[in-house]
């Protein structure tokens, strides 16, 4: 198929742009995937004027952003978009993310609009048989679940969040694929918080945050998705454009954490051989309460033999003396005989040895 995100953005390239999608056409390709986010609108109105007259030949595929969620607001996102695209229907829309309207709400209004004949595909987590007819066992991308990217940074939040994903992926017998960072670039159009969620603070905390996050995900079942930069902790908005530059940064920084102890690349390395030889992808998990050496504001889960620490709470936690630890996000601290977890920082312990 044919992706359009940055399509349309640079009316000096638009020529080519549409001259490049009709290629692909000719060249027997059928999926073209575009979005309302993707240059405003812009890329939709690219796709439209590039299969003009050959709409038949293509399985258009179009997005709606969180904010346009709501029950009326899927509708008048749908109808602008088959405007943009010159088209009367789609074959398939997708929700372009999780937002906060309820998702029952979101998914009646995508009902409605495939009984009007508006979109061909009816897909969704709430009709299982029909979810696993489009599913194949290797469409990871696909089955992506971005709900941490929402969560608050609190442990209750964090629960809430891992609890309903692992529930809503046990609906239709799937593992979950984590993903944490924000999608996209983050500008006032597209952002996805209330002011609320994790990545709505300070530089410096976010960046914490986001390492903080990483070690979760990396510890949780399922499978982990990592796009290219997120192993050195480039967030979206931070990301060249052009795709050269982009592949050019990421192997300076690599090569910069490739050798630095404790780096986000380390980590995830590191994360990486923990989580195949403890087989944390297929383990069972458990949240844990009630240790008396850990404040219950602290978020602690157990995957196999692996006890996870995340500190959300604003003071330092004191490690039993005899904690054995595997991973952390960053450095620990030290008082006395105890290793003390800092704020915001993630630990792979080793559950016999803090029980």
């Amino acid at each position: 198929g044919i992706g359009t995100w940055f399509l349309g953005e640079d009316r000096r390239k638009r020529n080519s742009e549409i001259a490049a999608i009709r290629r692909g056409l000719d060249l027997g390709l059928r999926v073209v995937d575009t979005a309302e986010m993707y240059g405003s609108g812009a890329s939709e109105e690219l796709v439209g004027e590039a299969i003009a007259g050959r709409r038949d030949d293509v399985f258009l595929v179009s997005k709606v952003l969180p904010s346009n969620a709501s029950a009326s607001g899927v509708r008048r996102a749908l109808e602008a978009s088959l405007y943009r695209l010159n088209t009367d229907r789609l074959d398939l829309y997708l929700y372009h993310w999780r937002g906060h309207h309820r998702l029952e709400e979101t998914v009646e209004a995508l009902q409605a609009a495939v009984d009007d004949g508006l979109i061909g595909a009816d897909v969704s987590a709430d009709y299982p048989s029909a979810l696993r007819h489009h599913l194949q066992d290797d469409w990871l991308h696909h089955l992506r679940d971005d709900a941490l990217m929402l969560t608050r940074w609190n442990a209750e939040s964090l629960t809430r969040h891992i609890t309903h994903s692992l529930d809503e992926h046990d609906r239709f017998g799937a593992p979950p694929a984590w993903r944490y960072l924000p999608s996209y670039r983050l500008v006032e159009s597209t952002d996805p918080g209330d002011g609320r969620r994790w990545f709505e603070t300070g530089d410096e905390e976010r960046g914490r945050r986001s390492l903080a996050l990483q070690a979760l995900v990396l510890a949780l079942p399922g499978s982990v998705y990592l796009r290219q930069g997120d192993e050195i902790s480039l967030p979206d908005k931070d990301k060249p454009t052009s795709t050269q530059e982009l592949a050019e940064l990421i192997d300076e920084r690599s090569g910069e954490q490739g050798v630095q102890f404790g780096s986000p690349l380390a980590t995830v390395r590191h994360a990486t051989y923990v989580r195949r030889e403890h087989a944390l992808a297929t383990g069972p998990f458990a949240f844990v309460v009630g240790l008396d050496w850990c404040p219950t504001d602290v978020l602690t889960f157990l995957n196999r033999d692996i006890l996870v620490l995340v500190n959300t709470s604003e003071q330092g936690v004191a490690l039993p003396e005899q904690a054995q630890v595997l991973l952390a996000s960053r450095a620990l601290l030290q008082e006395d005989r105890h290793l003390v977890v800092p704020p915001t920082t993630t630990v792979w312990l080793s559950a016999s040895t803090v029980a």
